[in-house]
This record gives C-alpha cells, structure tokens and sequence, in this order.
C-alpha cells in the first residue's frame, strides 16, 4: 500500500515530536513543514521542504493528510481551509481555542467529509485502554466516584520564557487539566455538569495556580479534582506513567476509580476488592497489580491516524468529540469564576447544531508542554 503523503504545520515542542515520529515511521513520507521560522527549520531538517506558512505548503507540496501543530488561535482557520481542500488532519490540543470557532470547523469538516483525529494523545496509551476496558467489563461494578490529582510545582523559568503562562488562559486549567478531563471523559464517560474553585494564592499571579472541580458523569459517577501548579508531589499522569522525559518517573497513581465491588488505582491499575459476595466494611481488601504493556502513546497515535486515513478505523477523537473536551475543560474555569454550577448538555446539543454561542472564550490561549 503507497506511503501516506503528510505535512507538519507549526515546528513548536510539540509540533517537533511529530516530525520526529512521522520521519521515523515506515507508512508516511514527510511532504513538508510549514512554520514561521523557515530558516531556522530548514537547518534543523536539510533535505526536507519547509515553507514559511501553511497556505504554501498546501498549494506546493499538496499533502494527503497534515498535523496541525501551531498556535491554538490558528487551528480553525487551518483546519476549515484543509477541509474545503479534502486533506484529512490530526490536530493537536485544544481543537480551537474557543467554542464558537470549533463549531465553524466541524461545520466544514462535515461539509467535506473529511476524516480527523485531535492530539489528545493520552487515549492512546495501553494503560488507558485496559483502565477503559475493564471499566466497562464491570470490575469494580458499578462505578461511583473518580478522584484525582495533577499537582507539579513548575519553575520560575517556565513563566519568565513565556509570560503569557502569567496571564488568564496560562493556568493549570487550560494548560494541564484539558488532558485529564479528556481522559476522564473517554474512561469514565460524558461530563454532565461542573463546579469549580480556584485561588491564585501560591503565585499572585493574574491566573489560577490551583483549581478543585466537582464533576458529575452521565455513568451517574460523582468526579473530584485538584490541580496546581505550585504544589510538589508525585502524582501527575506524567510522572505516574512515565510518559515524558521532562517529568522524572515515580510510578505513583494519581487516579482512584471507586465501584460498588472494587476499585482501581491508574497508571498502576491496582485493584483492590473484597471476596465475592462479600461487600462490607468489615471484610478484608486485597490488592493485585494488573498489567499493560507500556508504548509510546505518540508513536500508536499516528499509527492510528494512518488507519483512520486509510478509512481502516473509526477516529477515537473527531473534532466534535475533541470541542466537547474543550467545553467541559472551559466550563471549569467558568465555574470557578461565577462560584455557580455548569451544566453541559445544552452546550453540547448546540455545538452539534454548529449553533454554539460561548458565554466564556479561552484567554490568550498559546502551545505550551
């Protein structure tokens, strides 16, 4: 079967992994770059064509598929136009930075017909999948609650090279909780209503350093969640997992999945459970660590993309399921923000009419790790 041709726009952090993955990968041959520092970019990787914006990578080297991987506040306007133009895409988190522009987008990418996946790349892990699984397998049964940390105390410098990250729109919510809320909803299914409360204290920056959420499921499942990012601790999906060199490996859970018969701890997947038929506080809990194969999430993320290309598989993450992230992620900063509970299913219906008016826009939304 023919190499799938493709193209990376933007050749930030993240955008670099890709073209990393893409030039390593045996199914795709690597159409071009496109990112405002060409020179720059053309050192780094001589022999491929790099263009000074995405409009010239498009009408030149005319790729089947591309990644998206620029500014949040470019992402609709790249993907309508990769839309009208038939290129399928793989767009990196958040899918726009406002609701009201996703809704533009999946306008057209209905319209077209195109086939699109959003870079939350968690939900390619082989942990997550076996969490998933054995979730719906009934487990623990019926599943009651989820709490959660992501707490990590970020340096001084990540704020003074980007002062930005200072600012509403840089916080832990937009920047760190968006991948626990997308993982959340692909485990322990649709988010349905949100509370919220942040302080700045730590910081006394313009922006949340620290946000607790209140997260009801449609599973009928009651969600905590605390995040910060001026608290030291082990407990981030990152350390947990091992899934980026940047955080130092702990191989802590920052999960606990709670059920009727059981529970499970992630990344670990410990779980803990009764004798059968046993279901009282008076019985012993015995633990046992389950196993999952560790992959790279980046790699079988654009393995997956080469199928869903191909019309091999359904997309785990279409730009309408990746808007419904970004609603909830959102509507926890609301929350916070008017001290008033959010519900979500109005909001939901409305971006699946393309109709979705936002009440709140994310804030100088940028790339960040």
């Amino acid at each position: 079967m023919a190499n799938i041709s493709i193209g990376v726009i933007g050749a930030g952090l993240i955008g670099r992994k890709h073209i990393k993955k893409i030039i390593d990968h045996p199914d795709f041959d690597l159409a071009g770059i496109a990112d405002v520092n060409r020179d720059s970019i053309s050192a780094q990787y001589p022999g491929i064509s790099v263009f000074k914006d995405y409009k010239s990578l498009l009408d030149e080297a005319r790729p089947q598929a591309v990644i998206i991987a620029s500014p949040n506040q470019s992402h609709a306007e790249i993907g309508i136009e990769c839309a009208r133009l038939g290129i399928d895409m793989l767009i990196e988190k958040p899918v726009t930075d406002t609701l009201e522009s996703a809704a533009d987008l999946l306008l057209e990418v209905r319209a077209n017909n195109v086939r699109t996946l959003v870079g939350h790349h968690r939900r390619h892990h082989d942990q997550v999948k076996t969490l998933r699984r054995l979730l719906r397998e009934g487990l623990i049964g019926n599943l009651v609650g989820v709490s959660a940390i992501w707490a990590a105390y970020k340096p001084d410098e990540y704020f003074r090279i980007a002062p930005w990250r200072t600012q509403p729109g840089g916080g832990p919510i937009l920047i760190n909780l968006i991948h626990e809320i997308d993982f959340l909803r692909y485990t322990a299914g649709e988010i349905l209503g949100v509370s919220a409360i942040s302080s700045n204290r730590q910081r006394q920056f313009p922006v949340e350093d620290t946000t607790g959420a209140l997260l009801q499921f449609d599973s009928g499942c009651i969600g905590t969640f605390f995040a910060s990012d001026s608290a030291v601790s082990p407990w981030t999906t990152e350390q947990g997992a091992g899934e980026a060199v940047e955080f130092p490996f702990s191989g802590e859970s920052n999960y606990r999945f709670v059920g009727s018969r059981g529970s499970l701890e992630f990344p670990t997947l410990v779980h803990w459970a009764q004798a059968e038929g046993n279901q009282n506080w008076n019985e012993p809990i015995r633990s046992q660590r389950l196993l999952a194969s560790f992959i790279d999430p980046y790699h079988a993320q654009l393995d997956h993309f080469r199928d869903v290309v191909r019309g091999e598989a359904e997309s785990l993450l279409t730009v309408e399921d990746g808007a419904r992230t970004l609603i909830a992620t959102l509507a926890v900063a609301e929350a916070a923000a008017s001290g008033s509970r959010i519900d979500l299913h109005d909001r939901y219906e409305a971006l699946a009419a393309g109709k979705f008016s936002p009440t709140l826009q994310a804030t100088n939304p940028r790339k960040a790790f």
